[in-house]
């Protein structure tokens, strides 16, 4: 089992009492540093850095115990323009505009941005509906990085009804 497989699984339970979700765990080599990344999120509220610090410290003693290397534990929250690490992740922002970067051309590209449409678990395919309303089905092993976009414009025009991922006046506590 893949370590940040078995961590997840671990610290799973936790982190949901405490009122997050998991988004995501990675384990990377950082210059001469092993990081843990630990992405959170809180559904429907705004994230902040105390949040983080809580589930870090919730988390820290699990994780020591089954990593036998040096590592930096991060825990952090997925940010505005979230990256779709898993299929999981596919699922959760279906219908919402995202950024695809591919490891090969596809139809002459290998950017392409347009809407999740569809995601199949047992075929793991995401079908994308491009801005000219065609659709692409793509694997997802197929692609090297995606995320979510948001639309900054939009937001800051105070129109937010179609960009729900956590208002950008989420970040004045005095809201």
């Amino acid at each position: 089992m893949k370590i940040e497989n078995k961590i997840e699984e671990l610290v799973e339970p936790i982190v949901k009492d405490l009122g997050f979700e998991i988004e995501y765990v990675e384990f990377a080599k950082e210059g001469t540093n092993n990081v843990l990344r630990v992405v959170i999120d809180k559904v429907g509220e705004a994230m902040w850095v105390e949040d983080c610090e809580k589930v870090s410290r919730a988390i820290e003693d699990i994780v020591d115990k089954n990593i036998n290397q040096e590592y930096v534990l991060e825990v952090s929250s997925p940010g505005l323009e979230r990256q779709l690490k898993n299929i999981k992740l596919y699922k959760k922002y279906n219908g919402k505009n995202i950024h695809v970067k591919l490891f090969n051309k596809v139809e002459g590209k290998k950017e392409f941005e347009g809407i999740i449409k569809d995601v199949n678990e047992e075929k793991e395919t995401v079908i994308l509906e491009l801005e000219d309303k065609n659709k692409l089905e793509l694997l997802l092993k197929d692609i090297a990085s995606a995320y979510t976009t948001y639309d900054f414009d939009t937001a800051l025009k105070g129109n937010t009804d179609n960009v729900n991922l956590n208002k950008l006046n989420k970040f004045n506590k005095n809201n």
